[in-house]
């Protein structure tokens, strides 16, 4: 391992790829891995609403079914971030601030039920349904990580 090399950064999919982002919502801010060692994780809410999903809070995506898809989607991804900390590389968490899914340290909360006319929510400290399951995964498995929302440069 090169000591200069020695962090893997875990960063959201829509931070390199700003087109998997939800229609109409701001850039997240430019992110540069630097010459750090990066493993882009997939984007859950494409994966499991399609590009035409409309906005959506925590509140609405913590259910059993969206917690296993994200547990089941991350799977392959803790396997190789424990093979990299047991091999002595830090772990780095690069989230989405105000993602439902994504963000490290500030959500998106208090969204509707049913059909609305104007959609409102509040944002919260916490980390989103995806970031929780890769939290509680880390933990189960041993791994040190640290994990931070990407901010604007």
């Amino acid at each position: 391992m090169d000591a200069e090399n020695d962090k893997i950064m875990v960063v959201s999919h829509c931070l390199l790829n700003p087109e998997s982002r939800l229609a109409g919502i701001k850039n997240p801010g430019k992110f540069s891995p630097g010459n750090n060692n990066v493993i882009q994780l997939p984007c859950p809410e494409l994966i499991y609403f399609g590009s035409s999903r409309r906005e959506i809070t925590r509140d609405q995506l913590i259910h059993s079914a969206y917690r296993k898809f994200c547990r089941q989607l991350f799977a392959p991804f803790a396997d190789m971030l424990e093979e990299f900390y047991r091999r002595g590389f830090s772990v780095e968490f690069v989230g989405v601030g105000k993602s439902p899914s994504c963000a490290a340290d500030l959500t998106t909360v208090s969204g509707p039920a049913g059909r609305v006319s104007n959609f409102t929510h509040e944002h919260a400290a916490g980390r989103g349904v995806f970031f929780e399951e890769i939290e509680m995964e880390l933990v189960r498995r041993g791994i040190c990580y640290s994990m931070q929302d990407c901010h604007k440069q």
